[in-house]
């Protein structure tokens, strides 16, 4: 038993770690395309009708922000998982002892 608490629990500081760096790289992709959207906004009402959508780099932050979402959702429910059993598993290991 002690064996699979301490497999778990490397498992669940893994699963923290990933969530970590996901959670950074959301706040990264989300900084760059508030920047972009920023850089369009200063530009002057006659280029901002002449520009097109996919002439700029939006759909690319657009497509960064959402994997780093789905990575970042992804993570957190390992990580909220480990987490849970690890706890149930300590329970059980505590009450047998």
């Amino acid at each position: 038993m002690e064996e699979k608490i301490k497999k778990l629990d490397e498992a669940t500081t893994a699963a923290q770690l990933a969530l970590l760096d996901a959670e950074s790289k959301l706040a990264a992709a989300s900084n760059a395309l508030e920047a972009a959207k920023s850089r369009l906004k200063q530009l002057s009402p006659e280029a901002q009708q002449n520009i097109q959508f996919n002439d700029t780099e939006l759909p690319d932050l657009i497509s960064a922000k959402m994997e780093a979402e789905s990575e970042c959702e992804n993570a957190r429910k390992r990580y909220e998982t480990n987490e849970k059993y690890l706890m149930i598993i300590r329970e059980k290991h505590a009450t047998n002892c």
